[in-house]
């Protein structure tokens, strides 16, 4: 039985997690309603590896300028291992949205679950880590493995435990059809301040994704978003 003291010390942690589990609703779908647009360069190394080894084997180098317009993103000057190429000649980039998975997350009328987990550290900051769940059909939408599925996702998000801002989101999508082109895809994003035209944004800088196909072979894509700046959708026109 418990005693009266530890109850109230149970029931005073029970209101943090609560209060700080809002203040990162409220912070982050604040995130979400006001991206800013911009370009920004996209580094991604792709490796491959058999299912079960750890030991990645490096195949190329892409590189693009990429345009995000909300959580939207489109690509453009595309360059494989430094030399001119073409969406139409590399495969399999990912083509989840820029900061989509903040609505999906906090959103109050999604499906998703928040449960806390633990108190962390993460790049010298104390973080909260929260586990979550999302069904089938949720708030995250269709990935394409050549047809979409909304599938099933689970993961952990740790959230700056004063910001309230996510830092590193960790996603597994799972339970696909038996005719779809891979059976899980996992993915790890992380978020920083980043400046664009001397403001500052709390941004995606880097993700690592992983999907693993039916005959268990498995492809990495480690990508870096560098060199944040801002988008002018206007032309400049002088008058002589």
């Amino acid at each position: 039985m418990r005693s009266p003291a530890l109850f109230l010390l149970f029931a005073v942690a029970l209101l943090a997690e609560d209060a700080n589990l809002e203040h990162a609703r409220q912070v982050n779908l604040d995130h979400a309603a006001n991206m800013p647009n911009f370009v920004a360069d996209e580094i991604a190394k792709r490796y491959n590896a058999p299912a079960g080894s750890s030991k990645w084997t490096y195949i190329d180098t892409v590189t693009t300028e990429i345009t995000v317009k909300g959580i939207h993103i489109s690509r453009q000057n595309w360059r494989k291992n430094g030399q001119p190429s073409s969406a139409s000649e590399i495969w399999a980039m990912p083509s989840t949205g820029f900061g989509a998975a903040l609505k999906p997350l906090f959103d109050p009328a999604c499906p998703t679950t928040l449960t806390f987990a633990d108190r962390e550290v993460l790049r010298g900051q104390p973080v909260l880590a929260y586990q979550f769940r999302s069904p089938a059909n949720g708030c995250f939408g269709n990935l394409y493995g050549g047809f979409g599925y909304n599938a099933a996702r689970t993961g952990r998000v740790l959230i700056g435990a004063s910001s309230g801002e996510v830092l590193q989101f960790e996603e597994d999508a799972t339970g696909f059809p038996e005719d779809f082109g891979f059976t899980e895809r996992h993915q790890v994003m992380t978020w920083d301040t980043v400046h664009i035209a001397g403001a500052a944004h709390w941004l995606p800088v880097a993700a690592d994704f992983i999907w693993t196909y039916a005959g268990d072979s498995r492809l990495r894509i480690s990508i870096e978003y560098k060199n944040h700046r801002h988008f002018e959708a206007a032309s400049h026109i002088t008058y002589k």
